[in-house]
């Protein structure tokens, strides 16, 4: 009878099936045409056979839309297909991981059903080799949090984060300022403009690290997130809202299409 593969050893086998993979030529590795571009995501969680699976890379592809799970506590990749209910496996040998972070499906995989999803509210329960499974939601972010916590969280924000190449000029202006600067950021990590601009201000905050400007991010809730005290008393109605103070005073707020450039929002109400 085959032994099974102990799962620590499991473990070191898939990194280095995904090393390789991220090492072999590209024209060794065509993509499938749908199932790519899958990008690592910190929204949820997994647990395996009740227990937290802290180590799984999970990642979502919006073409399909699809969930992909690697992580040593299941014996293949996992592939999650929402608009079909399904559970279906893929060898590791066919995940191609690219320089970016993202991983394609590579064309000629074989996807092997192992059964189907269910949903309990927001977590999704489905099983593989008889292991019960659980992709949770991770919990928001609340209250006051540093860029360095912020990046950690998810990886979505530190990806975004390093792909923006904030305008120099701006900040230039930002970094010589005299007075002492206070950017106080409302933001929902459950927010999907959030998710998408949030990051753009991150990357500002890391390149002004050490200048008279700081930076603060408070998470709020997402249900009642207009009952915080805090919010109530900034006068806080949407996410983001990025509230802007110079010498200790509000000069402005970072709002709506600004985020989409916020160094130069920031730029402009510092300058009056």
């Amino acid at each position: 009878m085959k032994k099974p593969i102990p799962t620590p050893l499991r473990a070191v086998l898939a990194g280095l099936a995904l090393a390789m993979l991220a090492a072999a030529p590209a024209a060794a590795q065509q993509a499938d045409a749908v199932l790519r571009d899958f990008q690592p995501t910190g929204d949820y969680l997994l647990e395996v056979a009740g227990q937290d699976a802290p180590a799984a890379e999970i990642y979502q592809s919006d073409r399909v839309p699809a969930f992909l799970i690697v992580t040593a506590a299941l014996p293949s990749p996992t592939l999650l297909l929402p608009r079909e209910g399904s559970v279906q496996t893929v060898s590791i040998m066919k995940l191609a991981k690219r320089g970016s972070g993202s991983v394609d499906i590579l064309a000629d995989a074989e996807l092997s059903p192992v059964g189907r999803f269910r949903l309990e509210g927001e977590e999704v329960l489905f099983a593989v080799d008889g292991r019960q499974v659980k992709l949770k939601p991770r919990p928001y972010l609340l209250g006051s949090q540093s860029v360095g916590a912020m990046l950690d969280y998810s990886p979505e924000y530190r990806r975004r984060a390093g792909a923006y190449r904030p305008d120099s000029t701006a900040l230039a202006a930002l970094d010589g300022h005299a007075q002492p600067v206070r950017v106080l950021v409302y933001f929902g990590s459950w927010c999907s403009f959030c998710k998408q601009y949030v990051p753009l201000l991150l990357k500002v905050a890391e390149e002004l690290e050490g200048s008279r400007v700081a930076f603060e991010f408070y998470g709020l809730p997402r249900t009642g997130f207009n009952d915080d005290p805090r919010a109530q008393r900034d006068d806080v109605h949407a996410v983001p809202t990025g509230i802007v103070f110079v010498g200790g005073r509000e000069a402005g707020r970072i709002e709506g299409a600004e985020w989409q450039r916020p160094e130069q929002a920031l730029r402009r109400i510092v300058s009056g």
